[in-house]
């Protein structure tokens, strides 16, 4: 997972990520999602763009990618990016 350009590796330590970030509530409002099957058919990549509601901060827009891939009759997250979409200005 990256998460604001911080890369974590396996479910354990994409869980320690989650759970020490700085809020305690969250609120997301979906704007749009695009999903496409890969090449190979074994998955989907989705795109998500939105706005992210923390605590009583301001919302801000934010954009992910994943990659949903099949086993069996299941899927799983193989790859995740998220992004907040901050600006900032000189």
């Amino acid at each position: 997972m990256s998460f604001e350009g911080s890369q974590v590796r396996g479910s354990t330590s994409i869980v320690e990520k989650l759970v020490t970030l700085p809020f305690q509530n969250i609120s997301h409002q979906l704007t749009t999602v695009d999903c496409q099957p890969t090449l190979d058919g074994t998955g989907i990549v989705v795109f998500v763009v939105g706005q992210l509601k923390t605590d009583e901060d301001k919302p801000h827009g934010f954009s992910q990618v994943f990659l949903l891939k099949f086993v069996d009759n299941s899927c799983y997250i193989a790859n995740d990016i998220f992004r907040l979409s901050l600006h900032h200005s000189a």
